[in-house]
């Protein structure tokens, strides 16, 4: 039986077993530039922050699409929030419990920042930038995701599961902890860290083991009647959002630093390559 949430932090240990394969073996290469937590990155998440805020006035088409299927299938589950989070309760088994129990701390706070410090580490010892980039946009986007989760949670005041109250109960502007129930932070800070690690990923098996376990947090937080479905499912799509709109950013600052040209004319054949810095 699984009991003690310590027992978690075996997953940095079986992290950087994984992650310490020969160089780049896992993760995309970066540009010859050192990615460092210092005050570069500070900036950048300064930076970044504000561009994940005012990038819905720029949603065009695609993004308008995705937002209105967020806003659907969330509606859909609100307005089954009560038969679902029933269910679960009435389905639970001794087996279930400890399994959920379990997989429900892989979302807290000091696991995730382990899974990240685990990852910079390893970059640092092994020489490796794209472990260490790899750990510095997953922190970009889980404390990004994390200050508009906690934002949302004051704003909504819905309360949560355990209370006894419907799930169409709101309390707004609230801080007491039993009305912070939408977004569910857990669903939000595992995809946050999961969409960037599948983004980095060059190995298929990562991804699929990255997403899987976001989803069975997610999935925790409403068997172990922390939330209801629509919460998790708001605060997985902010934490995946947010993870990707934090790496296209970066894509952006990396294209940036290098331009190649070509110029092919009667008189002159060139090739010209432009670094920033």
């Amino acid at each position: 039986m699984i009991n003690h949430p310590k027992n978690l932090y075996i997953i940095p240990l079986l992290v950087v077993l994984i992650f310490s394969l020969p160089q780049n073996f896992l993760f995309a290469k970066s540009p010859s530039s050192e990615d460092k937590l210092n005050k570069k990155f500070i900036l950048n998440l300064k930076n970044d922050f504000v561009e994940v805020l005012v990038s819905p006035k720029n949603w065009k088409g695609k993004d308008l699409l995705n937002f209105s299927a967020v806003i659907g299938t969330g509606l859909l589950l609100y307005a089954l929030d009560d038969d679902i989070h029933q269910w679960t309760q009435d389905n639970q088994t001794p087996l279930s419990k400890d399994f959920f129990k379990f997989i429900n701390h892989s979302g807290d706070g000091v696991v995730v920042v382990g899974l990240m410090a685990t990852l910079y580490t390893a970059g640092e010892v092994f020489h490796d930038n794209s472990l260490r980039k790899t750990a510095l946009l997953s922190l970009e986007s889980w404390l990004t995701s994390g200050v508009i989760v906690l934002g949302l949670k004051s704003i909504t005041g819905r309360a949560r599961p355990w209370t006894g109250e419907s799930s169409h109960t709101f309390h707004p502007f609230s801080i007491k902890p039993s009305f912070t129930s939408l977004p569910s932070a857990h669903s939000s800070s595992a995809f946050s860290v999961a969409t960037v690690i599948a983004y980095r990923s060059k190995k298929t098996c990562i991804d699929i083991l990255a997403y899987s376990l976001a989803s069975l947090v997610a999935i925790s937080r409403v068997h172990n009647n922390k939330h209801w479905p629509s919460d998790v499912l708001v605060g997985s799509f902010i934490g995946y959002f947010v993870g990707k709109k934090i790496c296209s950013l970066d894509r952006g600052r990396d294209s940036d630093k290098m331009r190649v040209n070509f110029q092919f004319t009667r008189q002159r054949q060139a090739l010209s390559i432009t670094f920033s810095f």
